[in-house]
């Protein structure tokens, strides 16, 4: 993770990624995508396709994925959604809204990755955001809105095929509705921490088989065989503490003055 990225996630609360999947990549993402939609899998990815497994570590978005969240970075969940034509949009949201009891503009428990099979038309449904809410409080109302493009500093993500967009999980949120005639594919890996639940679906022997032949994504799907949840890390990155990194004075420094924070 750039410097640059480092300063656009925090300032902003997202991060757009251009080209994060291969064209052959891509392909096979949507032959898979097809056939979990044709039996009602969608929800159920991880027993469908290897493919949808593999991409929880892929080495173009999960660099930054750790580096936002830590080394103890844990699968929440995954799920694929297909806005047809004529959907409707989904409100303004914060995806920690139901955590309680922690001061989410502060903290930085959940991440969202959403990854676009599809180039995002001109009046179909996209995501969109309000840059750096993600440092609203939680008693900062929502405005008096009625239609999601009222919301104030509303920006639309219209994203390539391909392409992925990394979200602050305390960032204003919503999809609007899809006025176009095709539909667009999105995948959503939602990231947390280790000691967090998990709200996976049952895994079959097959993804099981594929996810044990890494220990990454063993830890990372929560069935490793480590001592605790505590002490569940990946592996074979530079280690991180997550952002925001925080530095401080030293303790010797309290009541004598200043010194230089950092």
């Amino acid at each position: 993770m750039t410097e640059w990225q480092q300063a656009e996630y925090e300032g902003q609360g997202y991060l757009l990624v251009e080209d994060a999947l291969s064209a052959d990549e891509l392909d096979r993402v949507r032959r898979a995508f097809v056939e979990a939609a044709q039996v009602g899998a969608l929800e159920d990815l991880p027993n469908q396709d290897d493919c949808f497994i593999h991409l929880v570590e892929h080495p173009n978005l999960f660099p930054i994925i750790h580096r936002i969240l830590s080394d103890d970075v844990s699968l929440r969940s995954l799920a694929a959604v297909s806005v047809d034509p004529g959907a409707a949009g989904r409100g303004w949201q914060r995806k920690v809204a139901s955590m309680l009891g922690v001061h989410h503009a502060a903290s930085n428990l959940c991440l969202q990755l959403f990854v676009c099979l599809d180039d995002t038309p001109p009046d179909g449904g996209c995501l969109a955001v309000v840059p750096a809410s993600h440092r609203f409080k939680a008693e900062v109302p929502f405005p008096d809105i009625t239609y999601i493009e009222e919301m104030p500093h509303y920006l639309p993500l219209r994203l390539k095929a391909g392409s992925a967009a990394v979200l602050h999980g305390n960032l204003w949120q919503a999809r609007t509705s899809n006025r176009a005639d095709v539909a667009l594919r999105l995948l959503e890996y939602t990231y947390v921490h280790s000691w967090m639940r998990q709200a996976l679906p049952e895994l079959s022997p097959q993804a099981l088989e594929t996810i044990y032949a890494r220990d990454n994504l063993a830890h990372l799907f929560g069935v490793a065989a480590a001592p605790s949840y505590w002490t569940g890390k990946v592996k074979d990155y530079p280690s991180s503490d997550g952002l925001p990194q925080r530095r401080y004075s030293p303790l010797s420094s309290v009541g004598k003055g200043t010194e230089p924070n950092y």
